[in-house]
């Protein structure tokens, strides 16, 4: 049920923001992938024997940037892709963005070795994908206070055996542990609820539990977050 619900606010998601989607490219493809997975591939990784499958692009709102990718993985999974890259991402005004992304079809070895080139043991912390406003919110990693703009992320890196601990509103707040293991693949967070993926942290078992709490600490889908690193700026 729960699922079901996470589903039904994307696609309502998608529809909201996403005002057009057009394929700019298509390749007939017979490959229908295992499991439905969207999986960002990294520069390092050699995809020349990746299946090209089409090139699509979006334009929507900057209010919810997240949508824009979320309605291109909707039309490449329907065509058979299990993977991306990212073209493009521009402004076309103050108040539409527009993004495109190269979708293949891979299989399970690629990911390995994709896997591979991805950074470990880091932590992103990713402001608001509401580019619409110019807006910060403050938080603490072991202690000291931070702050992270809309359309920014903040990179920290954890080692092997350490512990990080990230705050959110103080002591009436929640508290997220993160420590560093061998291979540990990152750790993308944010406050405001990127993506609407339903998934957050539980503080109380430190773990991670189906929620729509916005207003704490909540994780990012992996490759959507990999893909909003393409687009958001550092923050200094």
């Amino acid at each position: 049920m729960k699922q079901t619900l996470i589903t039904l606010c994307l696609i309502y998601c998608s529809l909201t923001y996403a005002q057009k989607v057009e394929f700019l490219e298509k390749n007939d493809t017979i490959q229908k992938p295992k499991y439905q997975e969207f999986v960002y591939i990294s520069d390092k990784t050699d995809s020349s024997k990746s299946i090209y499958v089409a090139k699509i692009k979006a334009v929507g709102s900057l209010k919810n940037i997240a949508s824009l990718y979320l309605v291109i993985k909707g039309q490449a999974q329907n065509i058979g892709a299990n993977s991306f890259k990212i073209e493009s991402f521009k402004k076309l005004d103050s108040e539409n963005g527009e993004l495109i992304l190269s979708v293949f079809y891979n299989d399970d070895d690629f990911f390995v070795i994709n896997f591979q080139h991805l950074p470990k043991n880091k932590i992103y912390i990713l402001g608001s994908e509401n580019l619409l406003e110019n807006n910060t919110q403050s938080y603490k990693v072991q202690g000291e206070k931070f702050e992270i703009g809309n359309g920014k992320y903040k990179e920290f890196e954890i080692k092997i055996g350490q512990q990080i601990k990230i705050n959110k509103g103080g002591f009436s707040g929640m508290t997220l542990w993160i420590t560093g293991k061998e291979e540990r693949f990152n750790t993308f967070i944010n406050f405001s609820g990127i993506g609407i993926s339903g998934v957050g942290y539980n503080p109380n078992v430190r773990g991670v539990g189906i929620n729509f709490n916005t207003g704490t600490i909540n994780k990012i889908e992996t490759n959507l977050a990999l893909a909003l690193l393409k687009i958001y700026s550092e923050q200094q």
